[in-house]
């Protein structure tokens, strides 16, 4: 059982498990959308085997694994004048936009990412909306509601009405794997592997802890 929050259906988990079900035919795979708070203690219970979510955090009772860092950048509305402009753009260029964060709940989140990211830099942002989860807040920036920072892989959900640019600053959110301490279960190994072969298909580092201890 494998849990996820929705950003990293974007960051290229469908094709992960596309590659995992080829391998591990026998293997019944079922996914369940959770928060990464939820994930902390669902390893433990026996709720996930796996986790895939954005939040950093230490508990000796799940082993996690950065798997990379992907790079944010800023969404705006295709009419956005911000939107027209050519290379990189600074957080302190969004100070006064109207912001949409998301998930709303449950908190620390990825929308303490931003929050945190804009703070670092002395900007206290304008938040308008505070929404549920990616999706919503990728139709209200569409919608011209606002403006969002989101993770780079989000480009390729939407081109026909939003508008992204890379940021000045460096601003990136991790993609984690989580999993129970001790776990030597041949499936976690093979999706270990699974994902240290796409990782070097697609150009990405392959963290050398993915495959330690599995």
């Amino acid at each position: 059982m494998i849990g996820f929050v929705a950003s990293t259906i974007y960051a290229r988990l469908p094709e992960l498990i596309r590659e995992f079900r080829k391998v591990a035919e026998n293997v019944e795979l079922i996914m369940v959308e959770s928060s990464t708070l939820e994930q902390i203690a669902a390893p433990m219970d026996g709720r996930i085997d796996v986790g895939f979510g954005r939040i950093r955090f230490e508990d000796p009772a799940v082993c996690r694994i950065v798997l990379r860092d992907e790079k944010l950048v800023a969404a705006f509305p295709v009419d956005h004048p911000l939107g027209a402009g050519e290379g990189p753009i600074s957080l302190r260029d969004l100070a006064d936009e109207p912001q949409i964060i998301y998930p709303r709940a449950p908190r620390p989140s990825y929308a303490d990412q931003v929050i945190s990211l804009f703070r670092d830099y002395a900007i206290e942002p304008r938040v308008v909306h505070e929404v549920r989860e990616l999706q919503v807040a990728i139709g209200l920036v569409a919608a011209e509601e606002g403006v969002a920072i989101m993770p780079e892989s989000t480009r390729r959900a939407r081109s026909h009405d939003m508008v992204f640019r890379d940021l000045v600053e460096p601003a990136t959110s991790p993609i984690i794997m989580s999993h129970r301490p001790g776990d030597r279960s041949p499936e976690l190994a093979l999706m270990a592997a699974v994902i240290a072969r796409q990782y070097k298909e697609w150009g990405y580092d392959v963290p050398a802890s993915l495959t330690e201890g599995l």
